[in-house]
């Protein structure tokens, strides 16, 4: 567990720091263009083909791990090899064939959203049709990845968003004046494209070379057919209610397309930054475990991994509720973002934040469920979630308008993880969930407890003011964020939860066992 630890924590960074950089660059566009229709259409192109893809893309990694990751660890990678080229090829065509049709059907596809096409119907079209086309390397990017996974080289697919934000930043700073919305929409292409392509180098320093190979009568082939839909469809939840939240928020007076996939992206995006390090190292962890039958290890590393994901995730819910106008303010208050545009974000992310543990479970438990061969189960859960999603949407926006919208996500989100974590006992019998629940139970109380500390310490910050506006919403930002870290650690510690107690320990072995030698 030490090496997937450390392995987690480096991935982590890396992801931190690339969804930070994400983050900017939405920030630096933000304040050029404001919320207008044009950042509207722009916003919506940009979700669309991601939407479409992200489940596919998804479910091919997670079919494709396990049988190229296991044909490596038996020692056939020949087979393995033959496997990728042949997935690599068929879905390059299947993309082709994809983006090509989305382009043909774009005129269509604008009736989704009828504000779109009555205010600036060139742009929508112009916008979408740039767009689909990054379905070939989004499919690229995810099987890329997969591969790199395998042979246990994780820091380079934690990287891949780092070159195209900075693409993305460079255009808002040097030349959005001169080109607009549809020059960032081209400088959001090429920077997209980068996601994959700056995957190929790593992928030669391993032992894997590409040789194109349609051929569809492949045993392999067929068993990962045959496993690829039950998977997209569980994996299809949160695109399928991303697109839904999307069409659902225009049909409201004030533009909120826009603000609502930037606040779900500074969330969820953070969020899941973490826990796709996690997933990505232990995804490949369980299915070593689940192939040697090794049920105990693997029921352990589950619940250890669980344990973390609360440890970190459920602190991050009340912090960010805790510090979400200073946090808002600091990354999107500039130039055409207004202080009631500040208003409505802060409040849609408290209500995404509420779900934030929801999607941590659900991401490990999903892996869980594939490791063991068992797509059905996330499948039906996937479908339950996009009930619970569009049901609860519809009810709650007829009493909080365009609030119930990201409340809906996130009670869809932990129905989802309650029910996968009935279903996994179920599957693999007793998991000593009694001492995981004591532990968060335990993170629970001093969470509060933080959020309680970080509230008062925003309500006697907020009374001086340190000089510079940029100065003084970065000092308003960091002392409350510090104090919770401190005191969440100091009360977690306090409460013995196993995390904190192994932070510390790792950091006397670090640092002063060795100034003790």
């Amino acid at each position: 567990m030490k090496s997937v630890a450390k392995s987690i924590g480096i991935v982590t960074f890396i992801m931190l720091l690339s969804r930070s950089l994400s983050m900017l660059s939405s920030s630096f566009y933000a304040s050029k263009f404001g919320t207008t229709i044009g950042m509207e259409i722009y916003s919506f192109a940009l979700q669309v083909p991601l939407i479409i893809f992200t489940s596919l893309g998804t479910a091919l990694v997670t079919v494709i791990i396990p049988i190229f990751a296991g044909y490596l660890t038996t020692g056939e990678k020949d087979r393995a090899f033959k496997f990728v080229d042949k997935v690599i090829t068929i879905t390059i065509v299947f993309t082709l064939a994809l983006s090509f049709l989305c382009v043909l059907a774009t005129p269509l596809i604008t009736l989704l959203i009828p504000k779109f096409r009555s205010q600036d119907y060139g742009l929508t079209v112009f916008a979408l049709r740039v767009m689909f086309p990054i379905m070939i390397f989004y499919a690229m990017n995810y099987i890329f990845q997969g591969i790199l996974q395998s042979f246990g080289k994780f820091n380079m697919p934690a990287v891949v968003s780092i070159p195209s934000s900075v693409i993305v930043i460079l255009y808002s700073l040097l030349l959005s004046k001169s080109f607009g919305v549809r020059g960032l929409i081209i400088a959001t292409f090429i920077g997209l494209t980068t996601q994959a392509l700056i995957l190929i180098p790593p992928i030669f320093k391993t032992e894997y070379r590409y040789h194109p190979s349609l051929v569809f009568k492949d045993a392999d082939i067929i068993t990962a057919a045959k496993l690829v839909p039950p998977v997209l469809l569980g994996t299809s939840a949160y695109s399928i209610n991303m697109l839904f939240n999307n069409v659902f928020a225009s049909r409201f007076e004030r533009n909120t397309v826009f603000m609502m996939n930037w606040v779900q992206n500074l969330v969820l995006y953070a969020i899941l930054a973490f826990v796709y390090s996690v997933t990505a190292v232990v995804f490949p962890k369980f299915t070593q475990l689940a192939a040697k039958k090794d049920m105990e290890g693997f029921k352990t590393t589950l619940i250890k991994i669980l344990s973390s994901i609360a440890y970190i995730l459920i602190p991050c819910t009340a912090g960010f509720i805790a510090v979400r106008f200073q946090l808002i303010e600091l990354l999107i208050k500039w130039g055409k973002i207004q202080q009631n545009d500040v208003n409505f974000a802060a409040q849609l992310m408290a209500l995404y934040c509420i779900g934030i543990i929801g999607f941590g479970v659900k991401e490990v438990v999903d892996r869980a469920f594939y490791s063991l061969k068992d797509t059905l189960k996330p499948a039906i859960n996937g479908i339950i979630m996009m009930a619970i999603n569009i049901t609860v949407s519809l009810i709650l926006s007829r009493f909080i308008g365009v609030y119930g919208i990201p409340l809906a996500y996130s009670v869809s989100s932990l129905s989802g993880s309650i029910i996968l974590m009935f279903l996994i006992r179920k599957k693999i019998g007793t998991l000593g969930l009694k001492n995981l629940m004591l532990n968060v139970t335990k993170i629970v109380c001093s969470s509060l407890l933080m959020f309680a500390v970080v509230i008062s310490s925003n309500m006697l910050i907020k009374r001086f003011n340190f000089g510079f506006f940029l100065l003084d919403r970065t000092i308003k930002l960091i002392i409350p964020v510090t104090i919770g870290c401190a005191i969440y650690f100091l009360l977690t510690y306090l409460f013995r939860v196993e995390e904190a107690n192994d932070t510390l320990d790792k950091i006397r072995t670090k640092f002063f066992t060795k100034k003790a030698a």
